[in-house]
């Protein structure tokens, strides 16, 4: 056995022999968390454990340090960095944690780390209100996707994660608790700020530290008002969808015959401040949707099809038209985005009033129907930055065609935020399962693009952007090494 016995025995005495396992099968089973994860990385834990509560998770942590044994924590597994690097490790599995209190008069939900979007989602619409789900997936943790980036398209109206998060419940490398925003003065998760330095800057970021500094085991997240009316299930397996109140919802796609007409548009949309969902639409997008229950054979039938007829500068919008507090809203909105598209010379076509993707099970999760590998880069720009970023990106794609899918440059997603103030670049690139080689290293040419270019990414590799970024992997250590002076908490 890998965990010392001691160790061992001490962490069932903390959950009960029922939740813990060194069992060789759990524990392999446990390795994995991501197809998308490199399988060489991904190490199998020394024992698996599953606690119901914060002081449970600072006992283990307290086992951790005083045995010097490497832990690491998951919520859903519904990520790709979930995972032990180091052998011998202590897997936390979180998803007994799955409490939510929702706070109607004030707006928000307190939430442990097992609670899915989906779960909050279904409650809150009950009560006529509603909360973000991501596009990675409803089955996505809501805490730890709001401590990370917290994005999804409906944050064009409502903003990014910082915006969102409210009081903290955070346990520390040591297992010390620090509690944040009004939590830290009262037993209240209504606030994000507190007394001192706002402290959520260590916590959270584009990809926040992955549980290396600790774990967050309850935060409070703001909710906001929805519609009365019900969103009625419709459809069945893989063609599911919610049917929305035509009265507050309108749905349009719009064709635009250049991409620099679509990017104004949709500046001009921010501006004018409507709209509750707006992003470009890659017609890769469209074919893995046809394809949904058929598999990579559909799939490939499908791009065959509609590939070649691309036009590279031709660009499409969708967008989701919102009643907010009344009929009229959703009139005013749909008169003023009508006059933007004549403005810009676009072809708008109004869509069936439904959605699948944004109120209930994102299902981006589905890119794995192409059927071999697929690597996405994301960057978080303004929206000309993201343009920008996305025909650098064709151009690195070029050398390495045709081991990666031909996309005819329209894979790029363009998804902003906050009326636009910012915008998700996310540029997904298929390849097949023997050419794995070639997506890493476009993954590796994107990088020094963006280290080099003064573009971002989600997951920066910090050999190539901190030298250029101000040596930030030097200050994180030091900052972890005031945090985890055992080096216990996610270590890589």
């Amino acid at each position: 056995m890998s965990i010392p016995r001691e160790a061992y025995q001490t962490l069932q005495s903390i959950v009960g022999p029922e939740w813990v396992s060194d069992d060789p099968a759990i524990c392999e089973a446990d390795r994995y968390c991501s197809l998308s994860s490199p399988s060489d990385e991904q190490r199998r834990p020394g024992c698996s454990i599953e606690p119901a509560s914060t002081e449970e998770v600072q006992a283990i942590v307290k086992v951790a340090n005083r045995y010097k044994i490497p832990y690491v924590c998951t919520s859903t597994f519904y990520s790709a960095g979930t995972y032990a690097r180091k052998d011998d490790s202590i897997l936390i599995d979180l998803k007994r944690m799955n409490e939510i209190e929702i706070d109607e008069k004030n707006l928000y939900a307190i939430v442990g780390p097992g609670v899915a979007f989906s779960a909050l989602q279904a409650d809150l619409l009950k009560r006529g209100l509603i909360t973000f789900v991501p596009g990675c997936g409803g089955n996505s943790s809501v805490l730890a996707n709001t401590v990370n980036m917290g994005d999804a398209p409906i944050g064009w109206r409502y903003g990014l994660g910082y915006q969102r998060l409210l009081g903290v419940e955070w346990v520390l490398p040591d297992g010390e608790m620090l509690k944040m925003g009004s939590l830290s003065m009262s037993d209240d998760y209504f606030w994000g700020e507190g007394p001192g330095p706002d402290l959520r800057g260590l916590l959270r970021g584009c990809a926040g530290h992955q549980s290396r500094l600790g774990i967050v085991t309850k935060i409070g997240v703001k909710i906001f008002p929805f519609v009365s009316e019900e969103l009625e299930p419709m459809g069945w397996a893989f063609h599911s969808f919610m049917k929305l109140p035509p009265n507050r919802f309108k749905w349009y796609n719009i064709r635009f015959y250049s991409r620099e007409d679509a990017i104004n548009a949709m500046f001009e949309i921010g501006r004018s401040e409507i709209g509750l969902v707006v992003m470009t639409v890659p017609p890769i997008f469209r074919s893995v949707a046809r394809t949904r229950g058929v598999g990579c054979g559909g799939f490939w039938e499908a791009w065959k099809e509609n590939g070649p007829k691309i036009k590279p500068n031709q660009e499409d919008l969708r967008v989701l038209l919102y009643g907010i507090g009344s009929d009229k809203r959703l009139e005013y909105e749909e008169k003023v985005l009508l006059d933007i598209v004549k403005d810009f010379g676009g072809s708008p076509r109004e869509a069936p009033c439904r959605d699948e993707t944004n109120f209930m099970a994102a299902d981006a999760i589905c890119a794995n129907v192409v059927g071999g590998r697929f690597s996405s880069e994301v960057s978080y720009e303004s929206i000309n930055q993201a343009v920008r970023y996305s025909r650098v990106v064709n151009e690195i794609t070029e050398k390495y065609k045709p081991r990666i899918l031909e996309d005819y440059g329209t894979t790029n997603w363009v998804c902003p935020y906050e009326l636009g103030y910012i915008a998700k670049m996310e540029c997904l690139r298929m390849s097949s399962v023997e050419n794995r080689d070639a997506l890493d290293k476009w993954h590796d040419d994107v990088h020094k693009f963006c280290a080099t270019g003064g573009g971002s990414t989600i997951f920066p590799e910090d050999e190539i952007f901190g030298p250029v970024w101000g040596n930030y992997p030097e200050k994180e250590a030091k900052i972890r090494a005031l945090f985890d002076p055992n080096h216990v908490s996610a270590p890589q």
